[in-house]
């Protein structure tokens, strides 16, 4: 409570006093009362509880002292004056806070349309703003001009960490210190600083802009020299910072859908280019394919054209399959993988991996070591074809003629394992942390091939769920092993399709 306004109330109650000394004699000491009652009810609609309380209660004793006979004593002599005493001094406390009531009803009346005006202007003016720096600037304007102080503004990055650089629009320049604060505020969605128990030796009072969904920025405010907010301020700065919050994200969620409709554009755009450029690709080839074999038929038996002749033939396939792993990637890179899951058996799985990779590994010994007694699995079984192929290839090119690759597969704790192992040199160390990368090939590779192969696999194998990985065999060579999450076909439900 301010001191000013009991002092200002005792000098009320002296005037009063002393009015009352004049008059007396021409109007008597019950018609005193009146005058006090009426200095009661006048503090009232002024001043606050406590020194109109203290104003009722002075004004009654005052008069009882002074006026009532006898006087200059506490003692009243006349039973109907005990009885006006006792009267004035209850009607004088109810009026007084009666009246300090209703002055605290219109002060909080004034307050709220102080908030809600300061509000709807931030608000108009935020609406009407041309874009959304030029609101910022009006809400830091608006601060200014309301409540004296200088405003800065710490906002979200993209990668949802608050900037270390206030924005454009800010009044105050922040010292690491206060930025320190302001990270704290944003980190804990709670106020920091000045006027507050958490760093309260700091400058400036720290707000979270908190919006509906995540806190958008930190409102720092610096008083003037010498100002504090009271509690009524504190919540419409809290408001405001509340706003700003929402303004923000407002802004963001336009920008998020704006970016999503040109995402979805690009996607419409890579799909309508993906089509149109794997048939024109693979149409002229499967032309030419069809015209060597048409050739072969007409050729016959003559030795030197028919290898002449398997020689286009697998340079044809060899460019097969670096479209096919051009166009893999593209579809692995857009997303638009979505393995299609079937029922499928192990067992053949592996066996077309194998005449799917022909001629690239016919110079070599596939052994394939998979339990004839494995279930029937669901997976997209054209990919983690593609997959086993791509490794049987890659196999082939890191080792020797007539050497042997191993495929082998096998359940372990619901996962499909299935591991390619092939005899040469193996890994460098080097290479194993970036084999599946696009484009990636190791220092000692061969010429030819893409570097997409590798990757096509990692890619298919994640659309299922599972991971892909490389090591170096104890005995020499490498192994790529596939862990895929599958579903199994009940026992029961196998021995009725047999």
């Amino acid at each position: 409570m301010p001191i000013n306004e009991f002092v200002l109330a005792g000098i009320f109650v002296t005037l009063v006093t002393g009015v009352s000394f004049l008059i007396e004699p021409f109007t008597g000491y019950l018609s005193i009362a009146l005058l006090y009652l009426l200095l009661v009810v006048a503090v009232g609609l002024k001043l606050n509880r406590g020194p109109v309380l203290t104003v009722a209660a002075a004004s009654a004793l005052l008069w009882n002292v002074l006026f009532i006979p006898p006087r200059f004593t506490i003692y009243i002599e006349k039973f109907d004056d005990v009885m006006m005493f006792v009267m004035f001094f209850v009607v004088a406390l109810a009026m007084g806070h009666l009246t300090s009531r209703l002055r605290r009803s219109q002060v909080a009346e004034q307050r709220r349309e102080r908030r809600t005006a300061a509000l709807y202007e931030l608000a108009h003016q935020a609406a009407f703003a041309t874009d959304l720096d030029t609101g910022l600037r009006a809400a830091v304007s608006l601060i200014q001009s309301l409540f004296g102080a200088q405003a800065a503004l710490l906002l979200r990055q993209k990668d949802h960490t608050l900037s270390n650089v206030t924005h454009p629009a800010s009044s105050l320049t922040l010292s690491e210190k206060e930025k320190s604060v302001a990270a704290w505020a944003f980190g804990r969605r709670m106020p920091a600083g000045k006027f507050t128990d958490t760093l309260p030796d700091s400058e400036a009072l720290h707000l979270p802009l908190q919006a509906r969904t995540a806190v958008m920025g930190v409102l720092a405010i610096r008083p003037s020299a010498g100002k504090s907010f009271d509690l009524t301020e504190r919540e419409l700065l809290e408001a405001f910072a509340a706003l700003i919050g929402t303004i923000l994200e407002k802004d963001h969620f336009i920008e998020a859908f704006k970016h999503a409709e040109i995402i979805e554009t690009s996607e419409r755009l890579h799909r309508a280019l993906f089509d149109s450029v794997s048939h024109e690709l693979k149409t002229p080839l499967a032309a030419v394919q069809a015209g060597i074999d048409a050739l072969s038929k007409q050729i016959g038996a003559e030795g030197e054209r028919q290898a002449t002749l398997r020689e286009v033939q697998a340079a044809v396939q060899r460019l097969h399959r670096v479209i096919n792993n051009l166009l893999n990637m593209t579809r692995i890179e857009a997303g638009v993988i979505q393995p299609k899951l079937d029922w499928c058996d192990v067992a053949e799985l592996v066996q077309s991996a194998v005449d799917l990779a022909g001629e690239g590994i016919a110079e070599r010994r596939i052994v394939i070591e998979v339990d004839r007694e494995l279930p029937m699995v669901r997976l997209d079984q054209a990919l983690i074809e593609q997959c086993l192929c791509n490794l049987l290839l890659n196999a082939a090119s890191w080792s020797r003629p007539g050497t042997n690759i191993t495929v082998r597969a096998a359940l372990e704790g619901g996962q499909l394992v299935l591991a390619v192992l092939d005899e040469g040199p193996g890994l460098n160390e080097s290479d194993l942390r970036r084999i599946f990368e696009k484009f990636y090939r190791a220092s000692d590779a061969r010429p030819g091939g893409t570097g997409l192969g590798l990757a096509i696999v990692d890619g298919f194998v994640r659309a299922h769920g599972g991971t892909a990985a490389a090591a170096n065999r104890q005995t020499g060579g490498a192994e790529f092993t596939l862990e895929i999450p599958v579903e199994t076909m009940r026992a029961d439900v196998m021995e009725e399709l047999t």
